[in-house]
């Protein structure tokens, strides 16, 4: 049975558990609308809490729902997974029931469930979103970063997909990014169940890395046609700005993996003070050396990576522009009213003709000449 399993909260955490299944690893989900798990047929457990029909984009629903059921969501999660030593809480920032749920629920699940350590794959929407949705974002980010006990937070960038893929729907970006980043998790996963007479890279060393606070990423290169020391470092360097992961932008490494696979004459040119010079020397390296005819792979996860300022700005950065705006709208939808120039008219408008009763004599005489 696999280790890690995965919570998915709300609609897009509901899709990655849907994919995590297919993948054999222990899923369930929580929503505050039915109907969007009505899709997540390979996900067996699935809570959907009463009361409430979806969230709207308002993440103080999503709140609210959690604030008034937490102690049956809870005993769900103990219910829905067995022998995991990390658990995933996957949801997107910038909806309601996922982002307004999530960090709470982390939150409390720290101290609910002894042994277990808690993460989040956390879904950062694109630059082009609208300027509520990058409130929920930016709010729920926040919130997730200064919640002391968690473990790593995969922070999977939909803008990082949409650059590669310019030319796809909202739906295959969606798709690609939560493939992408389950197959890297399940990859490495995978490692740990290999032997090599030149060093493993087991359980333990994954979960030592994973169990690390901060921002995590995972990303994986070919260096077959590296000549040098340098070739190999630039190509792994190029493979953390170009994952599906908010792109590494500052030193601060606390612990890393490095794994390779492949040829033994390739695995002389990996120098790891090389890779790291640029993000700086991790406190913890573990490293498995695979020697196989396979292409040469170097696949790195670097955990505790401080939060991506940078890209989380360019959330905030059109809110700040379009501040008086905003306010403005907010103000205008509580305050604005139309005034008629005619009222002066109302009078004119036509009336039905009064009817009067009248003696049959009266309209006799009327008539008689």
């Amino acid at each position: 049975m696999k280790s890690i399993g995965f919570l998915g909260v709300g609609q897009a955490g509901g899709n990655i558990a849907e994919i995590a299944s297919t993948m054999g690893f222990q899923t369930a989900l929580i929503n505050t609308n039915q109907r969007d798990g009505l899709v997540n047929t390979r996900v067996e457990k699935q809570y959907f809490v009463p009361g409430f029909n979806g969230a709207g984009q308002d993440r103080s629903i999503g709140l609210k729902a959690i604030q008034d059921n937490y102690l049956e969501m809870i005993d769900f999660v103990k219910q829905s997974f067995k022998n995991i030593r990390l658990l995933l809480v996957a949801f997107s920032t910038d909806g309601g029931t996922g982002s307004g749920m999530s960090p709470l629920f982390i939150d409390l699940l720290l101290d609910q469930l002894p042994g277990i350590n808690i993460g989040a794959i956390a879904i950062v929407p694109e630059r082009n979103v609208l300027a509520g949705n990058r409130i929920n974002a930016a709010e729920c980010i926040e919130e997730i970063s200064k919640i002391e006990g968690i473990s790593s937070v995969f922070l999977v960038d939909n803008d990082q997909m949409r650059n590669m893929n310019p030319q796809s729907s909202k739906q295959q970006i969606y798709l690609a990014s939560n493939l992408q980043v389950l197959e890297a998790i399940n990859s490495v996963l995978q490692v740990t169940q290999k032997s090599s007479f030149y060093g493993n890279f087991d359980e333990t060393d994954l979960m030592n890395i994973l169990n690390t606070r901060g921002v995590t990423i995972i990303s994986s290169t070919t260096i077959t046609d590296a000549r040098s020391t340098s070739d190999v470092s630039s190509k792994i360097q190029r493979s953390w700005a170009n994952s599906i992961f908010c792109p590494v932008e500052s030193t601060g490494v606390i612990r890393a993996g490095l794994i390779y696979e492949g040829p033994e004459n390739i695995s002389k040119l990996i120098n790891a003070p090389s890779i790291f010079e640029r993000v700086g020397e991790p406190l913890q390296l573990f490293e498995g050396t695979y020697i196989s005819e396979s292409d040469p792979t170097i696949t790195t996860i670097l955990a505790g990576l401080p939060f991506p300022t940078r890209r989380l700005l360019t959330l905030e950065e059109s809110l700040e522009k379009n501040k008086d705006r905003l306010q403005n709208l907010v103000s205008q939808e509580h305050t604005q009213k139309y005034e008629s120039r005619i009222s002066w008219a109302s009078h004119l408008k036509a009336r039905k003709p009064e009817k009067k009763a009248g003696s049959v004599s009266s309209k006799l005489s009327k008539y008689q000449k």
